[in-house]
């Protein structure tokens, strides 16, 4: 445990990063493209704020460009401009990248937009945090230990700043996120959200005697990808469904983008395609798990819920994925205070840029 707990932000709060860069008269820069810059492009003009270059790392500039403007490297934003705001748009979780990330920190003003994965329309702002501070300070006091508490105020305190100082204050490694969990009694899983199959071999690695998963996996590509995997596993059973959970049994819409931004029923915010994708409720397939991992680019909550009589009989170790929307911090924890009074919960962050890998770990 710290030895000093991070406590929440004083109720109101008067400021947030979005006021500052409105008030901000030096230059504002972008660093990275894609996706996470066409919305922080987006968010920054609803604010009255303006973004006067784009750049990317120096081994990166192929002389294109983006929103109208030539991407520059930044050799050439240090010589263009003698004083500038950094802004953040892309996110990482390789090692290297946070460290050169928290070296230009250093020596520069940096900042780390929160940017929502999913439900874009609804920023954990000043406003946002006032509106819903009882439910967050309920969901604080929610949590089982000091550790998970100061976790819980850091990212709060980072998703109103965008300061990576908070980041950096509250992150464990994957051996400490499942240093918590009754590792020596999990035999049989479900994977929510399985991806390629990545976290079902982390799962091997954690749970010695861990003997059949369940894999839910919407994405057809991903899913293929996924079957590759299922069918080289020789150690361990292995169902998998080209479906998303949910918290009913239906049909609905993906947003299919081959990757971990593909998701069920329209709440993604990184649209490539729309396809069909068959909804299920864990319920519905009649297991009874040791433990069940959300990792469901929003969907969290309806999968919840359609786990509920499982997660009921069976008291099974969960892991539900906390970073997905603005109200995922505090909604989905209290969801389980309220449903499944008798866990314990804790949370657990890995490290990474932004405010991504956050985790709710719930131990009956």
């Amino acid at each position: 445990m710290p030895k000093d707990i991070t406590k929440l932000p004083d109720y109101p709060v008067q400021s947030d990063l979005w006021d500052k860069l409105a008030d901000e008269t030096r230059p504002i820069v972008v660093y990275g493209m894609g996706n996470g810059a066409d919305k922080l492009f987006d968010r920054l003009a609803s604010v009255g704020a303006s973004v006067a270059d784009i750049f990317a790392s120096d081994g990166f500039v192929r002389g294109h460009s983006f929103r109208g403007m030539r991407v520059k490297s930044f050799s050439e934003i240090r010589s263009t401009y003698s004083d500038f705001v950094i802004l953040l748009s892309f996110a990482s979780n390789r090692a290297e990248v946070v460290e050169m990330i928290a070296d230009i920190d250093k020596e520069y003003t940096l900042y780390i937009p929160d940017m929502p994965v999913a439900g874009v329309d609804e920023y954990f702002d000043k406003d946002f945090y006032n509106a819903n501070f009882e439910k967050i300070k309920s969901a604080y006091e929610a949590l089982a230990d000091g550790d998970s508490r100061n976790v819980f105020a850091n990212v709060v305190w980072y998703k109103l700043t965008g300061e990576m100082r908070y980041l950096e204050n509250a992150f464990c490694g994957t051996d400490e996120l499942y240093s918590l969990m009754p590792r020596e009694d999990i035999r049989t899983v479900i994977d929510v959200g399985a991806y390629n199959g990545d976290t079902l071999r982390e799962m091997k690695k954690y749970f010695p005697h861990l003997s059949h998963a369940t894999a839910l996996e919407p994405d057809k590509k991903t899913f293929k990808r996924l079957m590759k995997y299922v069918d080289g596993e020789s150690d361990i059973s292995i169902n998998a469904y080209n479906a998303a959970a949910w918290n009913e049994d239906t049909e609905g819409e993906l947003f299919s983008s081959g990757n971990r931004n593909s998701t069920a029923v329209a709440t993604a915010s990184f649209e490539n395609k729309v396809c069909g994708v068959e909804l299920i409720r864990v319920d519905s397939l009649g297991l009874s798990p040791d433990y069940i991992k959300y990792d469901v680019e929003g969907a969290e909550m309806a999968a919840l819920e359609g786990s509920f009589k499982t997660i009921t009989r069976h008291a099974p170790a969960l892991l539900i994925s906390l970073y997905h929307r603005s109200r995922d911090i505090f909604e989905l924890v209290l969801y389980m205070k309220e449903k499944h009074p008798g866990y314990k919960l804790y949370l657990k962050r890995l490290r990474c840029l932004p405010a991504w890998e956050l985790n709710l770990i719930a131990l009956a």
